[in-house]
């Protein structure tokens, strides 16, 4: 079967302190594959970095990931510093998701150009690549300068997993060239195979094996057995997260019954997918256990 990873719920106002440690335990001790976090700075979410950390420390098992970070908003150095040390003290458990930023106000709290910056993002990505390989980096590019420059502690694993997401051709093209995974947005998993074949493309014109790249993808979920309250939840909280709702959520999300859900995720999974990672839309604590004991155990 198929990998299944559950999304931390974003905002921080939904949620308590005590339920990130929860929230990670509950997920190893279901059996899932992975926990997962978005990363942004002009939203009210915890930093990905931080929460990971505590999520390392409550777990042995799963693996822990950003879907997604945008490297664009720090430096390569301290970010390469920052993730080699989630990957030591997890013991090689991380998945970098990266994106490229699609909200302005995230780059000006930080005073950093929104112009340039999925190049800006390539770039910060092969220099930390360098960083936790090579000893006495120097590295003069578009946007970053660093001389003679080591960190320490390296990462356990001998090449972090770097996935890219994004639907744009310039995305498709990068997770094609480059990427160990690509992050299938939620609207485009229905037709994730067509996605999919462009991403492949440029992998073969690349000389990779599009095989060797997992796909993934992006979706959400509200349980309910009433569809409509289900639906509802879903909906103020891609508003909330997006700012504008989105008129596909009741076919690209799951929503409804346990076994509506455990049908969709089916469905998804049927796609192709390697990786389903499941956002928590709705913050009630008793969704994970709905998940974990009557969802997970129906879906084939």
């Amino acid at each position: 079967m198929a990998n299944i990873g559950l999304a931390f719920v974003n905002p921080a106002p939904l949620t308590k302190p005590e339920n990130v440690v929860n929230f990670a335990k509950k997920c190893e001790a279901m059996g899932v594959h992975s926990m997962w976090t978005i990363d942004r700075v002009a939203y009210d979410n915890l930093d990905s970095m931080t929460l990971l950390a505590a999520a390392a420390g409550a777990t042995q098992r799963i693996r822990i990931g950003t879907s997604v970070l945008l490297p664009g908003l720090r430096h390569p150095a301290l970010l390469a510093k920052t993730i080699a040390t989630l990957d030591f003290v997890s013991n090689g458990r991380v998945t970098i998701g990266v994106g490229f930023g699609s909200r302005e106000n995230d780059f000006t709290a930080v005073e950093i150009p929104f112009d340039g910056r999925g190049s800006r993002a390539v770039e910060c990505v092969q220099l930390m690549k360098r960083l936790w390989n090579e000893d006495n980096v120097t590295h003069k590019g578009r946007f970053y300068n660093v001389q003679n420059v080591s960190i320490g502690p390296r990462p356990i694993q001998n090449q972090i997993p770097i996935f890219t997401g994004g639907s744009a051709e310039v995305s498709l093209k990068r997770a094609g060239t480059w990427a160990n995974g690509f992050i299938c947005g939620s609207s485009a998993i229905p037709e994730f195979s067509v996605t999919w074949e462009k991403v492949a493309g440029y992998a073969r014109a690349a000389g990779r094996n599009p095989n060797e790249i997992e796909k993934a993808g992006l979706t959400f979920m509200a349980i309910d057995d009433d569809q409509a309250k289900a639906l509802e939840t879903l909906n103020a909280y891609v508003t909330r997260y997006y700012g504008r709702g989105r008129a596909d959520v009741a076919t690209t999300s799951l929503v409804g019954s346990p076994a509506a859900v455990a049908e969709r995720i089916e469905a998804f999974l049927s796609r192709g997918l390697d990786t389903l990672i499941i956002g928590l839309a709705d913050p009630d604590p008793r969704q994970l256990d709905l998940f974990g004991e009557k969802v997970l155990p129906n879906v084939k």
